[in-house]
């Protein structure tokens, strides 16, 4: 193409419809000898002549799907060609919150991306199941698996978790659930809106800023200066803690560490965002450290059931939040720790 083409599409970066560069461009026309009948597709590589990002799009045509208009000064009419249009990557005008990566459980990371997935297809009869299954999910990790949706939300506000006020908010929203479920009811786009800010803004203060609360925690020096914190860079990652971390709290980690890379030629250490993760197939230790309380926590993947907990420093933590996998929770103060959990961490190596 000798001269730059320009046409509008919506911009999957900038969240609008932007100017976009067509930088490629393929063109088929069929025709239907019985009816008359054209179909024409157009298949083009547009870039956004603002941030650049390069969208793949296919707009058709049937010859048809046309709409006329008049002109009120002449009162000629005239005929507009309508175009379908798809995009790829799929259209996304819903983006997922800035805490996404940062929600400390699995199970809601995953429905939370299907809840994503489906809202780029246009299908908010799933999106609007997905928000309900996620107060599920939020009932159980914050009081337990409670026998039935009714009940899990009373136990939310008994337990001062949900105010009247809140639940007041939220009532349209499962009522919209049920209505989707139901009766065929789908919500619009904007509608869909409002329920996923009033779950994601439930899961946000119940979920999300007690463990961002936490972190938060070990980044501030402690008054008695117990932790070291370099000067200009803020503790933000596993690795600025464990950097940052007291020399007898490093040292348990160091041991920690050593333990389970030693566990075989098949560990592999992979540093996320808030733990430390220790793989064979999969993970078999998420490890944490806290240097304000100076301890070091591992998450094993174990079925509690099997394991007789020591209640103090072995925890259950399949209904209950936490960065990680692994559903026991064994919290470290001491070298003589590890040397006591370490059948369980070698177990956990076995079964990952």
């Amino acid at each position: 193409m000798t001269d730059e083409t320009i046409e509008k599409f919506f911009c999957n970066e900038c969240k609008r419809n932007t100017r976009h560069f067509i930088r490629a461009e393929y063109k088929t026309d069929e025709h239907d000898y019985r009816s008359g009948t054209d179909l024409i597709s157009r298949y083009l590589v547009a870039e956004c002549c603002g941030c650049e990002n390069i969208a793949l799009i296919r707009k058709t045509h049937f010859s048809e799907n046309v709409d006329h208009f008049q002109d009120p000064s002449t009162g000629a009419v005239y005929q507009e060609m309508l175009w379908d249009e798809e995009i790829y990557p799929p259209v996304t005008y819903r983006a997922s919150p800035t805490w996404f990566d940062d929600l400390p459980d699995d199970t809601l990371r995953a429905i939370s991306a299907e809840i994503y997935k489906s809202l780029q297809s246009g299908s908010h009869y799933l999106a609007t199941f997905g928000s309900r299954t996620l107060i599920d999910r939020l009932i159980v990790l914050t009081v337990g698996d409670k026998g039935n949706f009714p009940k899990g939300l009373q136990a939310l506000q008994d337990e001062g978790k949900l105010s009247l006020h809140e639940r007041e908010i939220l009532n349209p929203v499962v009522d919209a659930g049920n209505a989707a479920a139901h009766r065929g009811w789908a919500p619009t786009k904007e509608q869909i809106a409002v329920i996923l800010d009033t779950v994601e803004g439930l899961i946000h203060r119940l979920l999300v800023l007690p463990k961002l609360a936490e972190e938060l925690e070990e980044a501030v020096p402690s008054r008695g200066g117990g932790a070291k914190v370099k000067a200009g860079k803020p503790v933000v990652t596993v690795n600025d803690k464990i950097d940052a971390a007291p020399n007898d709290l490093r040292a348990i980690y160091d041991e920690l560490a050593g333990m389970l890379r030693g566990l075989g030629d098949d560990v592999t250490v992979h540093p996320q965002k808030h733990y430390m993760a220790f793989r064979r197939n999969r993970n078999f230790a998420s490890v944490q450290i806290y240097n304000q309380k100076r301890v070091v926590r591992v998450y094993l993947n174990l079925d509690p059931d099997t394991v007789e907990l020591d209640s103090a420093m072995m925890r259950d933590v399949r209904q209950i939040g936490h960065f990680g996998t692994g559903d026991l929770e064994i919290t470290i103060k001491s070298k003589k720790d590890i040397e006591k959990v370490s059948t369980w961490i070698e177990a956990s190596y076995h079964a990952s």
